[in-house]
């Protein structure tokens, strides 16, 4: 895997004495853009029959703006206008693209995905301040008001990130905890005045409590009462969706942004139950993929995504930890299979960038 066995090269035994450096961290982009993403600015799920989503395209594009690579920024963001946005830059984009039944090429489910399209607007508000380009401020600050406008709903007084618009109207919210991104909306409240997007963030920790599971995890999926906004038990059917597991491990990540960078207690009183994750990781050696709600792993082995969401979460609750399951990441990144995980690559990465200091919530 590129940036892990990129920084093991460059550090040799060096690993065992803190974290990587900003500049080791920004060599492994150049080989994930060379992995994965085409010319024309296309980013390729190689292991997933080679669609491509908005959630990909988004993170290349906060990416490229933390490795101040504003040409591989520009191809993406072409890109997606192109092929996800119907040719619209101020449009919520499609979620999913890839090869249809017919053969031909195209959009294969036109839903947006709130969690890409908040990536996206705080992509283009970091890249108009870094390289002082203000179209880019105005197109994030568009797709901002249309995440306002189409992807949150009221719930009880509360307003409430929905996953995408097609959630609303429902009497029962179906709501996506990993999709609420309180650094990003910090961001947004500072040049939006008008929108209470700190509003947002208030009531994303309540729920963020409210969701957690008796194993005090966050769940992938939780629902809310529109009319109450109480978290209710999930339909029948759903049960399976309670897990904590390839969605919510990105939630650790998000608390370890809001500690590190706002210092707000909320996010670090949420961190100790990824730390009580070290524990397991002490004795067993792997945390598992998928954790029920009770705490029991529904699975035995370990996913590397994960892992890489956990570094900067650690590294906040449990430094202690910290390099040794870096070590372990290193170990794990020698398996042929993670080569073609854009989605471990791509959380490996955000958890180096943002334990070595190269991640943050604004341009310098």
């Amino acid at each position: 895997m590129g940036a892990l066995l990129l920084l093991a090269l460059t550090l040799g035994p060096a690993v065992a004495y803190g974290a990587p450096t900003p500049t080791m961290v920004r060599a492994d982009w150049k080989p994930y853009v060379d992995a994965f993403i085409q010319a024309d600015g296309r980013v390729i799920d190689r292991a997933g029959d080679d669609v491509s989503t908005s959630e990909g395209q988004s993170y290349a594009l906060v990416r490229a703006v933390w490795c101040d690579d504003r040409a591989t920024f520009d191809r993406v963001l072409l890109w997606t206008r192109d092929n996800l946005q119907a040719g619209d830059p101020l449009r919520l984009p499609a979620w999913r693209w890839g090869r249809r039944p017919d053969q031909s090429w195209g959009v294969l489910d036109a839903n947006s995905a709130a969690d890409a399209d908040q990536w996206m607007a705080w992509a283009l508000l970091l890249a108009g301040d870094r390289w002082r380009a203000p179209p880019y401020r105005d197109q994030g600050l568009a797709l901002m008001g249309r995440i306002w406008d189409e992807e949150t709903a009221m719930a009880g007084g509360r307003r409430v990130l929905l996953p995408g618009r097609w959630e609303q109207g429902k009497p029962v919210y179906k709501l996506n905890p990993s999709y609420w991104l309180p650094f990003a909306w910090r961001t947004f409240a500072r040049v939006d005045p008008s929108r209470d997007w700190i509003g947002l963030v208030d009531g994303a920790y309540e729920l963020f409590e409210a969701c957690r599971s008796p194993s005090g995890l966050p769940p992938d999926w939780c629902w809310v009462d529109q009319a109450t906004g109480k978290v209710v038990p999930p339909p029948e059917g759903e049960l399976e969706h309670t897990v904590f597991g390839f969605e919510a491990f990105r939630v650790g990540w998000t608390f370890a942004a809001e500690a590190r960078w706002h210092q707000d207690p909320r996010a670090r009183k949420q961190l100790e139950a990824f730390g009580t994750l070290a524990d397991r990781w002490r004795t067993e050696r792997t945390i598992p993929a998928v954790i029920l709600p009770d705490g029991t792993p529904r699975h035995t082995w370990g996913y590397l995504g994960l892992y890489g969401a956990l570094l900067p979460a650690w590294a906040e609750v449990r430094p202690l930890d910290v390099e040794e399951l870096f070590r372990a990441e290193i170990r794990a990144a020698q398996d042929p299979a993670v080569a073609r995980d854009y989605y471990a690559h791509n959380w490996v990465w955000f958890g180096l960038a943002l334990w070595s200091g190269l991640a943050r919530p604004e341009a310098p």
